[in-house]
Formats: structure tokens, C-alpha cells, sequence
């Protein structure tokens, strides 16, 4: 009796009422073809070898087989009134490969929103030779977002149904930045002007407060970067500067779902490196900018579906389903990746109000070929 129920559950991952494909199985007694839902076609050939094992195990020959497929097939005909779709598999494969995407996509442009600074050259932090002593230097915090889709997550949790409570279609990436940065160099007529800036960032969606918004879904992340501007031309009209700079952020982080009934997440690094140019002049206190800059990126991200609780999920009473979801016939576990590179043109812009040593930076960003939006606001001592 049980290498019935072990089998009962093998072919139950063959009996989902959707398209089928025909996929190829050895037997005890040799290859024999069953027909697959399409939606386990990957779970299938990722357990074949446990599979075939199995059926080995307990000499389930061809005609056992096929005969206990298709009396598993009506256990399955109402999933689709049991979860939110019809192909749970691929749904959550699909979402947490197209959140993957999200992310490839917001985390740089999160990225870009620290340490931007209107003044497109600070000056001097020394000057040695000349009579001057007008230290150039500046450090604050700075707030910033991109946007981030999160329809991706939402599928994959109406799959499994997981509650993620009101949790929106469009989110934003946060940054909270501590930033430096450090003027140039002159001595006597020989000069360095360039600026450099440091920021650091590091945010848990738990000590923010957002439990209670994002419900289930909570976040940990780390960035740390810098960047040096050179000034190519500072003409003697409206304190008007244009520089030109690069810049390197490296960051990690990670994202997690959990429900009483399954959890997904997702774990993420990224390097940026940036080109970057910029302009920017002043009109009493009131200074504008806007520049552009090129990201070159490298991302990766690895995410999982574990501790699926399809007894619950089903809302199974059928015993021989019972059976084999206790004896893990049914995958509970699915994990997967992706890396890659890709260029970003990117348009940003704003403004700065100067209070003589109080700087208030208000910018946003556009990133053409991903369409993301970002913004920052920034508070800061300078001089």
C-alpha cells in the first residue's frame, strides 16, 4: 500500500488540469510517456532522478503508472479556485525572475541618489602659497528613491496565496545617506581641482518602522561609494561651473516573503561604476543644475521559494495527496538566478538653496532605457 501513495504522489505532479505535455519516464520496467501539465514540466525534469528512483524503488511498472496518473487527474481539476492561477510554478518562477529585473534596475539608480551635490565643484580644500585660507569642504545627510515595481512579488504571492496585506503596485527604493566631500588642492600657481566624496548607506526595513506597511515583506540593505568630479571650466559669470567625474558604489542586500504558507526572497549584489558631467551656476542663492551620467553595472541576484505547505495551499483532504505531500513528493523548495551587465544613460537634475553655510539639495533622475524615476533631498554643512 504505501508504494502506491509514494506513486500516487509522482503522478499527482503530472495530473494539474492545464495544457499538457508529453515528457518520457523510466518505469521499473522501462521508459514510458505520461502526460505533464506544462506549469511542472521544470519540477519534473529537476526531480526526474529522484523520481525514477522511487519508482524503481517500489516496482511501479508502465502500466501502474499510467493507470494512477489518470486517477490522480481529478484531485487536481479545481486548483485553480484553491490558489490565485492556474500554474502556480510558473507564475512564482516567472515573478521572482521579473523582480530579479526590478531590482537589476532600482538598486543602481538608488544608487545615484547619494552624495549629489548641486555645486558642480566645491573648490579648494587647501590652498598653500597665496594668501588664502577659505577651506572647501561639506558633509550631511541625504534622503533619496527609485522606483520599484513590485506587480512581480505580488503574482508570486497571489500563486501561493500569501497575504501581503495593501501592499501597492509601485515602490521606492530608499536611500539614507551619511556623505562627505572634500575639496582640491592649490599650491601657488600649481593646482588640483578636484573634489572627492565618500557616502555610506545601510537600511533594515524593521528598524525603519515599515512593518506594519510592508507586512511580509521585509528588506536589509548595504552601499558604500565614492566619487571624484575634475573642473574643466569655471567661467567668471555666475559662480557657473562644469566638471566632469567618475564615480563606484558596491552594494548587498537582500528582500524576504514570508507567509504562514511559504516564503520567497530574493539576495542581491551590485557593482556601479559611473561617468559622470555635470553643470551648474548661481543666482544669488538660488543654485540650479543638471548633468548626465553613464552606469555601468554588474548585478546578480539568487532567489527561492522554500517551506511551500501545499497541504495548506491545496486545502487537500484527498488522502492520497495528503500522503504524498507529507512524503515531499511535491517540491517544497525552488530556487534560482541571474547576473548580467548593462549600460545606463541616466539625465539628472535639480537645485540647491545656499544659507551660508546651510545647503538644502533638491534632485531628481531619470534612467531612459529602464525607466526608472529617483529623487533626493540633502541637508548639509558646508563651506
Amino acid at each position: 500500500m504505501k508504494k502506491i501513495f509514494v506513486v500516487l504522489g509522482i503522478a499527482a505532479m503530472m495530473a494539474l488540469p492545464m495544457f499538457a505535455v508529453d515528457i518520457e519516464i523510466t518505469a521499473s520496467d522501462g521508459p514510458v510517456t505520461v502526460s505533464v501539465p506544462d506549469d511542472l514540466v521544470n519540477i519534473v525534469n529537476s526531480n526526474r532522478a529522484l523520481i525514477e528512483e522511487k519508482l524503481k524503488e517500489n516496482n511501479i511498472n508502465k502500466s501502474e503508472l499510467e493507470n494512477i496518473a489518470s486517477k490522480v487527474t481529478d484531485a487536481y481539476k479545481d486548483i485553480g479556485s484553491s490558489l490565485g492561477t492556474t500554474t502556480p510554478y510558473t507564475t512564482a518562477r516567472n515573478g521572482l525572475n521579473d523582480f530579479s529585473e526590478v531590482l537589476s534596475n532600482a538598486i543602481p539608480n538608488s544608487q545615484i541618489q547619494q552624495n549629489v551635490w548641486a555645486n558642480s565643484w566645491i573648490g579648494y580644500l587647501v590652498q598653500v602659497g597665496n594668501g588664502k585660507f577659505c577651506p572647501r569642504f561639506g558633509l550631511g545627510v541625504n534622503v533619496g528613491a527609485a522606483s520599484m515595481d513590485m506587480k512581480p512579488i505580488k503574482s508570486t504571492s497571489s500563486a501561493f496565496k500569501m497575504d501581503l496585506g495593501g501592499l501597492p503596485d509601485l515602490l521606492a527604493m530608499p536611500t539614507v545617506t551619511a556623505d562627505l566631500r572634500l575639496g582640491g588642492v592649490k599650491v601657488g600657481d600649481f593646482a588640483l581641482p578636484f573634489d572627492f566624496g565618500f557616502t555610506l548607506t545601510t537600511l533594515n526595513s524593521s528598524k525603519l518602522g515599515l512593518d506594519s506597511l510592508l507586512k511580509h515583506v521585509t528588506f536589509d540593505y548595504f552601499a558604500i561609494g565614492f566619487d571624484i568630479r575634475y573642473c574643466v571650466w569655471e567661467p567668471k559669470v555666475l559662480d557657473t561651473k562644469v566638471s566632469v567625474g567618475a564615480g563606484f558604489y558596491y552594494t548587498k542586500g537582500k528582500v524576504d516573503v514570508n507567509s504562514d504558507d511559504a516564503s520567497a526572497g530574493l539576495n542581491f549584489k551590485s557593482t556601479n561604476f559611473t561617468l559622470n558631467a555635470q553643470i551648474s551656476t548661481k543666482l544669488l542663492f538660488f543654485r540650479p543644475f543638471f548633468g548626465t551620467r553613464f552606469m555601468f553595472t554588474n548585478s546578480s541576484t539568487d532567489w527561492y521559494a522554500k517551506g511551500i505547505k501545499w497541504n495548506n495551499i491545496l486545502k487537500a483532504d484527498n488522502r492520497q495527496i495528503i500522503e504524498a505531500i507529507d512524503n515531499g513528493l511535491l517540491p517544497s523548495n525552488f530556487e534560482g538566478g541571474a547576473s548580467g551587465f548593462k549600460f545606463r544613460p541616466v539625465i539628472q537634475g535639480g537645485f540647491a538653496f545656499d544659507f551660508a553655510v546651510i545647503d538644502l539639495t533638491f534632485s531628481a533622475s531619470y534612467d531612459i532605457p529602464s525607466n526608472v524615476f529617483g529623487g533626493a533631498f540633502s541637508l548639509r554643512f558646508s563651506l
